[in-house]
């Protein structure tokens, strides 16, 4: 009897075994941050997909992807029994009812402490949680419904907030230096396809903005392995894509071969002033002499011919105010963009400053440098100096035949002097015309 109860033990053990051990083919992840009646919509929307489209044995595990806490595994049983949808509610009662008590307690976030984007989750945690406790199985699928801006308040110099996109030598490093470090893990979401769904397209600012935020996290997804399949703020669509198996776009996104930490301000429609400053008629005639030293609306930028170099703007409106460049993108003096509004396959192809207020263009500090990359005779370029309207250019030629990472950067800074082939220092009174007896590009 004894020996008996001991196999109909083992068989019952080796029955629950496939239970406890099921693959998770289905992964959705749910933003916590957003309106209580928004978040129970979202949440009987994706009730409504899985008991419409979970077949016996199926199962989809459900988390809340900022805290990065697991809901529940939503199991429909292996039985006939179980294709009819009230039996699959009834049959994972606790998780549902998880899911819609964690949308009753969802609310918009505040700020400060917590994050200010409606819709936030954590894409890198979400991701690398999932890629490191759920092997994929071939074709399964990761859904995460919220905002692609990534803002977390422990995470401040890498929030994606206000027009911010990481560059692309973030995946050169590894996640204890940067939130989109992927150093270590370029198998982690292998056989994994992701599915983005956001509510609304309010983050998207333009369609530039757009581009390039769906351009990194389909980078960020390929880099490891994955596979970006949907982005969009039509939540049907996004089910009928994960139930039809569909393929990712296609696209011409190329990484950029760099390992700067960068944090990329990209330019806001402005409007004043709508056209870009790389695509304003010049100017000819220089501009009058009581303007040099109160001009206003100033911007400079500089635009180059090798794609594969990575050069860097330094901009100084006085000579106690902050260098405004890709280490620092703001100040009360101004913004520093990198702008590829016009050519977004020219990833490197244009960076631009903004000043705010009056500007004296006596004291004005210009200085380009060659960060990275490799060409044979140096790096042709154009800067552009626009004020109260007169838009001003002047060409450059840097030397340099590759970057230098810009090494002697306090150097210049400090002299006001290009000390090696890898700089320029340009006098802007040279570019628009008020500067006879200099030239306009220097290398002393």
């Amino acid at each position: 009897m004894r020996k008996i109860l001991v196999r109909v033990s083992f068989f019952i053990v080796v029955l629950l075994i496939p239970a406890m051990t099921l693959a998770k083919d289905l992964v959705i992840g749910l933003s916590p941050y957003q309106d209580s009646a928004a978040a129970e919509a979202q949440v009987k929307s994706v009730l409504q997909y899985l008991t419409r489209w979970l077949e016996p044995g199926d199962s989809a595990m459900i988390f809340d992807a900022y805290h990065i806490r697991t809901l529940g595994n939503f199991i429909v049983p292996n039985k006939p029994a179980y294709r009819h949808p009230k039996a699959k509610i009834q049959a994972n009662s606790k998780v549902v009812k998880n899911m819609l008590n964690f949308a009753k307690q969802a609310r918009k976030p505040k700020g400060g402490d917590e994050p200010s984007v409606t819709g936030a989750i954590r894409w890198p945690q979400a991701l690398r949680f999932i890629g490191d406790n759920y092997p994929a199985a071939k074709g399964s699928n990761l859904i995460l419904l919220g905002s692609p801006i990534y803002d977390d308040p422990n995470e401040k110099l890498f929030n994606m907030s206000g027009y911010l996109i990481p560059g692309d030598g973030h995946l050169i490093h590894a996640r204890n230096t940067t939130p989109y470090g992927i150093k270590g893990q370029e198998s982690l979401l292998s056989k994994w396809k992701v599915h983005l769904g956001f509510a609304n397209r309010n983050w998207q600012k333009d369609e530039n903005h757009g581009f390039r935020v769906q351009r990194f996290w389909t980078l960020y997804v390929e880099q490891q392995g994955g596979t970006l399949v949907s982005f969009t703020n039509d939540l049907p669509t996004l089910f009928q894509r994960v139930q039809s198996k569909a393929l990712s776009p296609k696209h011409s996104y190329e990484l950029q071969e760099t390992a700067k930490l960068e944090m990329i301000l990209l330019s806001k429609p402005r409007v004043e002033q709508d056209t870009p400053i790389y695509e304003r008629p010049l100017t000819m005639e220089p501009p009058a002499e009581e303007l040099i030293r109160r001009a206003t609306n100033v911007e400079v930028g500089i635009t180059w011919d090798c794609s594969w170099c990575d050069l860097d703007l330094y901009v100084r409106p006085g000579p106690t105010a902050k260098t405004l460049s890709f280490q620092t993108m703001q100040s009360e003096a101004g913004e520093y963009h990198k702008d590829w509004q016009r050519s977004p396959r020219a990833t490197n192809g244009y960076e631009t400053v903004v000043l705010n207020g009056v500007v004296d263009m006596t004291t004005l500090f210009l200085a380009v440098n060659i960060y990275g990359g490799r060409t044979e005779d140096g790096v042709h370029g154009e800067l552009r100096i626009s004020l109260d309207g007169q838009t001003y250019a002047a060409p450059f030629h840097l030397q340099a035949r590759i970057g230098n990472v810009g090494a002697e950067r306090e150097q210049v800074m400090k002299t006001g002097q290009a000390p090696s082939p890898y700089w320029l220092v340009i006098k802007p009174l040279g570019v628009i015309g008020h500067q006879k007896d200099s030239s306009t590009l220097a290398r002393q």
